[in-house]
């Protein structure tokens, strides 16, 4: 049995006990997150590499290894913001009275998952066919599958020298 909850209607069963230490867990999460992104640095190679790549006796491992550590805070910053959105999207979904529902099918999200994953928007199920690109049974409420390849792709070094080399 589905149990399709609205905006607004009484939430889940969880406890209000569950819901306070799902809360806190997300507020931590977006804390250490926030602190990451404006700790890490957002450079221009050229900025980082100053005399290296000025100067005659540029020896071509150090150009690498900096764009390397370059490329790598970019990828960690921008994952970093991207679970940001996700806690700010789960944070405004307890506001919303619909934290702990299933975006896709309605149904409730066990609070193991959520304790897991607190910013968890989807049950494990529809979250294995969402990540197949499979349609939702809410079309109309999911995200378009041209969409959730991006939102959802996980960046890597690898990934995003791909990009590069498509261009």
């Amino acid at each position: 049995m589905k149990i399709v909850k609205k905006k607004g209607e009484n939430k889940m069963a969880l406890t209000k006990e569950q819901e306070t230490h799902l809360k806190e867990m997300l507020l931590n999460m977006k804390k250490y997150k926030t602190e990451r992104v404006e700790e890490t640095p957002k450079e221009d190679l050229k900025e980082s590499t100053g005399e290296l790549t000025n100067g005659v006796d540029n020896h071509l491992a150090d150009i690498a290894t900096e764009q390397y550590e370059r490329e790598r805070d970019e990828t960690i910053r921008e994952v970093d913001e991207r679970l940001l959105q996700q806690v700010d999207e789960a944070l405004q979904r307890m506001e919303d009275g619909t934290y702990g529902i299933c975006v896709d099918t309605g149904e409730e999200i066990p609070y193991e998952r959520l304790k897991a994953n607190p910013y968890a928007k989807r049950t494990a199920k529809a979250q294995e066919k969402f990540e197949k690109g499979q349609p939702s049974p809410n079309a109309d409420r999911a995200i378009q599958p041209s969409r959730r390849i991006d939102e959802e792709k996980t960046l890597t070094v690898d990934s995003l020298k791909e990009e590069q080399d498509a261009f």
